[in-house]
């Protein structure tokens, strides 16, 4: 009996487990990396409560494949001057619990939000509608006080709530609610939404911190899907296995290297060139990344229709980088603190970049802590080098988040680029509502940041899905959010 169970034991060793599905026939079994930390749309800011809040909730106008901006619960929609906008709601509309869906609740919700009291941190984003009017219950208009260029960007993550309904979460969507139990969030599909026709009668969303453990738990078959939540080393562990599907596509997740400007070693600009050209993008994507991500100029991916490719680019050149390094009066060698999270692959790209660096004479350090501090240091502008990444980014907007002078730490700016040149294209670009002309805003903006570098681009992350061959239908949104699960079948 001891000789059967160590040879059983042997067998697993060298061979594997043999996947099983044992995931509910009924589900979908998706894991995700953190916890959802509030699933109340008007406070959601993280990525996962986002996007399960698209699945529990309708907005007014989504953002579709193309990263354009359609009529959803609005069935269509019209803004006859740069003020003014209109929304004509879908007929019969009903939320979870059966009452109907109006011009009414998009009010309120905006209301809320709007009360400082409240305590949404959507505030900002509203303070410029000077009015709202509910024509009738099918019809809701919105005026502005000056145009704003992304109000319907922002205008997506509004979804429609029931009246009186103040701690639940009662929505319309293709998807309701059912209860949260151990790291774990059910949903249940609604055969009655107004555009959706859900294929999967449950969504079961589990909170697995660790890699090694998602990987572990799609491979023995008690997870059905993860996307975007494996490490690049993973993906490829998984990759082979039979029974799993692979698929990928270009994403909108966006890498950099970050400077503090203040720092008087990296105010020095020849020292910011020297290191762009230093980097060996190329050999970090094939070896570490495994090729799951693509050579970055900006931080609009080339999916954006406001993407501008001819810019300064820093195309590997360790020969220009010292003679950079030469140039900018500094003595060698430079040393610098290069600051990251304790994620693995996040250390070993640093520890590359940080061996690249120092054939040109610049010495790295690297200083990894637990995510709370990492981002406490970053948002207060506490560093010399650091880099992290932007998830999802559509609308161009968020270069005057990130580059403006008015908003450096606590704001976006955390390494306190200063420009004035920039500061006016950037306030141009909030009351410039043509697209012609703000495409030729966003393509000087794009090369002046290129040329002055307050980051280092590295790269655009693809969107990467390991899921059981069982699944069809499977497609990503460039977003990566979570409603193409609303086409997912299973197979027996």
């Amino acid at each position: 009996m001891k000789r059967s169970f160590l040879i059983f034991c042997l067998c697993i060793v060298f061979f594997g487990c043999t996947r099983k599905n044992i995931t509910p026939p009924d589900a979908l079994v998706v894991a995700i990396p953190s916890e959802p930390a509030n699933l109340d749309p008007r406070f959601a800011l993280d990525a996962d409560s986002q996007r399960i809040d698209q699945l529990i909730f309708d907005s007014l106008i989504i953002i579709d494949h193309r990263l354009n901006i359609i009529p959803h619960l609005a069935k269509v929609f019209e803004n006859p001057n740069p003020l003014l906008y209109r929304f004509i709601l879908h007929e019969g509309v009903t939320f979870h619990d059966g009452s109907p869906v109006t011009a009414d609740n998009f009010s309120e919700t905006l209301r809320k939000i709007r009360d400082p009291d409240f305590g949404s941190p959507y505030l900002a984003s509203f303070k410029n509608i000077d009015t709202i009017t509910v024509i009738n219950p099918l019809i809701l208009e919105i005026k502005l006080k000056i145009p704003q260029p992304n109000f319907l960007t922002d205008l997506t993550l509004i979804k429609a709530l029931p009246h009186q309904k103040e701690k639940s979460l009662i929505g319309s969507g293709p998807y309701q609610y059912v209860k949260k139990e151990s790291n774990t969030f059910i949903l249940k599909r609604n055969l009655k939404h107004f555009k959706f026709k859900p294929k999967i009668e449950r969504l079961i969303f589990k909170v697995i911190k660790d890699d090694n453990t998602r990987l572990l738990k799609l491979k023995n078959g008690e997870l059905d899907l993860v996307q975007n939540a494996l490490s690049s080393d993973s993906i490829v562990q998984l990759a082979a296995a039979p029974a799993l599907t692979l698929t990928k596509s270009p994403g909108l997740t966006y890498s950099y290297l970050g400077f503090n400007l203040k720092d008087p070693i990296l105010k020095n600009k020849k020292v910011r060139q020297a290191i762009a050209y230093g980097i060996q993008r190329e050999e970090i994507i094939h070896h570490l990344l495994h090729d799951l991500a693509t050579s970055a100029k900006s931080v609009l991916s080339p999916l954006n229709g406001y993407y501008e490719d001819r810019v300064e680019s820093y195309e590997y050149d360790p020969e220009k980088a010292k003679r950079l390094l030469a140039a900018s009066g500094l003595p060698l060698p430079i040393k610098l603190e290069y600051k990251t999270s304790t994620d693995t692959e996040t250390i070993n790209i640093a520890r590359l970049i940080a061996d690249q660096m120092k054939r040109l004479g610049i010495e790295i350090t690297l200083r990894s802590h637990e995510w709370g501090t990492f981002f406490s240091d970053i948002q207060q502008g506490d560093f010399q080098m650091f880099s992290s990444r932007w998830v999802g980014v559509t609308d161009p907007d968020i270069y005057y988040e990130l580059f403006h002078s008015s908003n450096v730490p606590p704001g976006k700016n955390r390494g306190h680029y200063v420009n004035s040149k920039m500061d006016k294209l950037l306030e141009q670009t909030k009351t410039t509502v043509d697209p012609g002309q703000r495409k030729k805003l966003y393509s000087a903006i794009q090369k002046r940041i290129a040329q002055d570098l307050p980051y280092v681009s590295l790269w655009h992350w693809n969107n990467v899905a390991v899921y059981s061959s069982k699944l069809k239908g499977f497609y990503f949104h460039p977003q990566s959010n979570y409603l193409p699960f609303i086409d997912i079948s299973k197979e027996p």
